[in-house]
């Protein structure tokens, strides 16, 4: 079965790691809160997925970023 990576979490550090996966020629599957990073994603290639869990069903490697607690705490 080829490789397909799952990427969870689009933000400031997400995209920019999923943008460079994708340019090296690895499949993804995105999904993410705001839907304009998983658009551009998209755009580039990647597949969307409508929930985490769509996500995990589809990949065989998974990746997840999210904001820290105190990022979160900070708003």
């Amino acid at each position: 079965m080829p490789e397909t990576i799952g990427f969870i979490g689009l933000g400031l550090m997400g995209r920019p790691m999923a943008t460079n996966l994708i340019k090296a020629g690895h499949s993804l599957v995105v999904h993410s809160r705001s839907p304009q990073p998983v658009d551009a994603l998209v755009a580039l290639g990647a597949k969307r997925a409508e929930t985490p869990a769509d996500v995990a069903r589809q990949v065989t490697r998974l990746i997840t970023t999210r904001r820290s607690a105190a990022a979160r705490l900070a708003r």
